[in-house]
């Protein structure tokens, strides 16, 4: 795939984490096993990769140039420094809705009873196009137990509210399509939907790139 070849492709990847407490917080179970796939195949394809790299359970080869972040916060004042330098950006990280509305600074006692107020965290994905408004943007959408239907409108809702490119989306309820499986059954949304059947994550980003690639060689 020329198209990619030198292209300075984006991608963050994994759960971020919101403090509570000096030693607790809020996150997720994503690995970041996806974004890593999709990673080393843009690589495979001679694209300059950076990762902006959250909580994962995967290691991450020297070979990929990384910024390391914990929180939604750190995550959105890194991409929004440098994505105006990208081709493309593929956002691939399960960023949390929800941060403490305030932090303790020490760790709260397990004895007291504990009531925490949040507050919504930025999206992200919101303010990439009017930073880099050239920018080909790839969004994810994880949902749980619900129809196709529901997962293709909410997917376009993405698209619409964000101008992503496509969204990849899938239901994570489904066997095998959970949060750090080796494997998933996606939906690649744009101007078609490409059903992607159950496959393994290395397949998934080897489509997810071929379909990035005709998408901007018809841009």
């Amino acid at each position: 795939m020329i198209i990619i070849r030198g292209k300075k492709v984006l991608i963050s990847l994994g759960g971020t984490f919101e403090p509570i407490d000096s030693v607790r917080g809020i996150t997720n179970k994503s690995s970041g096993k996806i974004g890593l796939a999709i990673a080393k195949q843009a690589y495979i394809l001679g694209a300059e990769v950076t990762l902006i790299v959250a909580n994962v359970s995967v290691r991450i080869p020297q070979l990929f140039n990384v910024i390391r972040v914990e929180t939604s916060k750190e995550m959105a004042n890194v991409i929004f420094e440098i994505v105006e330098d990208y081709d493309i950006f593929i956002s691939s990280a399960a960023v949390s809705d929800f941060e403490v509305v305030q932090r303790k600074n020490k760790k709260i006692d397990s004895k007291s009873s504990l009531s925490i107020d949040l507050k919504p965290t930025l999206k992200i994905i919101r303010q990439i196009k009017k930073v880099n408004p050239n920018i080909f943007l790839v969004g994810f959408k994880a949902e749980f137990n619900i129809t196709r239907k529901e997962l293709i409108n909410r997917a376009k809702k993405q698209i619409f509210d964000a101008g992503t490119d496509i969204v990849v989306a899938n239901d994570v309820s489904q066997d095998e399509c959970g949060f750090g499986s080796d494997k998933n059954e996606v939906l690649i949304i744009g101007d078609d939907v490409l059903t992607v059947p159950l496959a393994s994550k290395d397949e998934i980003a080897k489509t997810l790139m071929d379909v990035i690639s005709k998408s901007i060689s018809c841009i």
